[in-house]
């Protein structure tokens, strides 16, 4: 092409929507590594979270948040209407997946030590981000109202009863106008994603002017960095639509209360297996070392020293404890809790 002549029509249109929508901001430069899979499980799991914010929108046009209604809403979603039931099978799907990706990102840059300074409130974030997915899981099985549902609740608020002022919220007499489903249903589409909402945009800050704690090196942009993690999105996308399509969620009979006949969303097998081992204790205690240590790594390993190797070596035994936990809570019979006391 001449130097007089003009561009393409494709070159122009692209041209004018970057200049009116300040693409250009996305040619800032990224570690070439960043481009790696390993260092996209944070990003995807923003991708699992928007697939679980769209067909959460879309089901709560089905769901009844009334204790009576929330059961036979949740059936009438699974057996008249299908488009609906599918977007239930792909919201529970991308649960799994948005804390199995956060967990992964996090044991991520624990390994390549990426909380040390200046990145410790990066890290920080992170680890409440885990939190509140968390608590959108275990809000999300108790709005099922069947008998999983049940249980969990009932766990939860017993262990709110022992947490005292810090589990108030979770007990039937905070505000005895409202049923405490329909507030855990308040919690789950409103507070809880509000406040996942604003850990983004933290995180997300934070790394745009910290950058990404990969090692120096040949650079790239951010924009081929979004080309290549748009192929892996799409990759996630289509496995959780086969996953949703193959296995539909399990919706089981109507929960009633005081019977312990399951065993909780696999998230939370690790917790399930502390109560076996110690009992009720164990429900409140596991949650609170994992997240209590999390919190303590940047403070732990600032610097290489015999610090950092005991806090690498703790982090490493407490995700074997994990993993452990899960898959003997799998494998083992179903048990009493709520009747062992504290």
């Amino acid at each position: 092409m001449a130097p007089s002549d003009p561009p393409p029509a494709g070159d122009r249109v692209g041209g004018w929507v970057r200049s009116r929508f300040a693409l250009r901001a996305m040619e800032y430069p990224v570690p070439a590594r960043a481009n790696r899979l390993d260092f996209m499980a944070g990003a995807l799991t923003l991708v699992a979270i928007a697939v679980l914010a769209v067909t959460g929108m879309v089901l709560t046009q089905f769901y009844n948040p009334a204790p009576l209604g929330a059961h036979e809403s949740v059936r009438y979603i699974i057996t008249t209407a299908p488009g609906a039931t599918i977007l239930r099978d792909l919201h529970v799907w991308s649960a799994s997946a948005a804390l199995t990706l956060v967990f992964a990102h996090l044991v991520a840059v624990f390994w390549r030590r990426g909380f040390r300074t200046p990145r410790e409130a990066l890290w920080w974030s992170g680890v409440l981000l885990l939190a509140i997915l968390f608590g959108l899981t275990f809000t999300g099985t108790v709005l099922r109202a069947d008998q999983e549902a049940i249980e969990a609740l009932a766990h939860a608020t017993a262990g709110a009863g022992f947490a005292g002022p810090l589990g108030v919220i979770l007990t039937p007499e905070f505000t005895p106008s409202s049923p405490l489903l329909t507030r855990l249903y308040g919690l789950h589409v409103s507070v809880l994603p509000l406040v996942l909402l604003a850990l983004l945009a933290l995180h997300l800050w934070l790394i745009r002017h910290l950058g990404v704690s990969a090692p120096a090196g040949t650079m790239a942009t951010f924009r081929s960095h979004l080309r290549r993690l748009g192929g892996f999105a799409l990759i996630l996308v289509a496995l959780l639509a086969t996953a949703a399509l193959s296995w539909p969620a399990e919706l089981l009979s109507p929960g009633i209360p005081g019977a312990e006949t399951t065993k909780p969303f696999w998230p939370f097998l690790w917790i399930y297996a502390a109560e076996n081992l110690f009992g009720m204790p164990g429900m409140l205690v596991a949650p609170g070392v994992l997240f209590g240590f999390l919190a303590l790594v940047p403070v732990a390993d600032r610097q290489d020293g015999r610090m950092a190797t005991m806090t690498r070596w703790a982090g490493v035994v407490l995700f074997g404890l994990m993993i452990a936990g899960i898959v003997y809570a799998a494998v083992a019979p179903a048990q009493s809790h709520l009747d062992m006391g504290m």
